[in-house]
């Protein structure tokens, strides 16, 4: 029931906040946590929290990333060791004094790390956006890919205020 509730909640989320990748399909994975669409087409790399069997995050690797390929027929794909390493993974730590709890980073942009943890038998990922405490919940990114390399020219940031319940979004200039 909880779970159901979350997916509700993030539906209403999700269309609330809307994005500059509306049109584009939106995860609903159990147990995620996050999201990131680019400009680039509609594929999305997907967040997900593992859990135990007590509903806990998994001490080993409570985070899960792959790619939801909706330019094909919607599989899941994982990230190559590339993307894994060098953009879209993640680096997740254990908070002393917050058992359960992980910091939790990703390796591309480790300047804004994230608590991932369980609420009401809920995963969950909390920072900050605009300057307000959030529930994270999708980055539209921006990409030039006119060069050699694709670069992120714009990320807007989509979160949930924890005071208001209100959407709250950040637009930003990596680097």
């Amino acid at each position: 029931m909880k779970r159901a509730a979350a997916a509700l909640v993030l539906l209403a989320v999700t269309v609330l906040l809307g994005g500059a990748g509306e049109d584009f399909p939106v995860p609903h994975e159990d147990n995620q946590i996050f999201y990131v669409q680019r400009s680039l087409n509609s594929n999305t790399i997907v967040y997900t929290a593992r859990l135990d069997d007590q509903g806990k995050l998994d001490a080993k690797r409570p985070v899960e990333v792959y790619w939801r390929r909706y330019n094909d027929a919607g599989e899941r794909k994982e990230l190559s060791t590339l993307e894994r390493s060098m953009a879209f993974g993640v680096k997740a730590d254990p908070v002393a004094g917050q058992p359960g709890s992980f910091m939790m980073r990703v390796v591309s942009y480790p300047q804004r790390p994230a608590l991932l943890k369980v609420v009401d038998g809920v995963p969950r990922l909390e920072a900050k956006v605009a300057g307000e405490p959030c529930r994270l919940d999708h980055a539209y990114l921006e990409v030039d890919d006119s060069g050699n390399l694709p670069s992120v020219t714009r990320v807007d940031l989509y979160g949930v205020s924890l005071a208001t319940g209100q959407p709250v979004k950040e637009s930003f200039i990596p680097w």
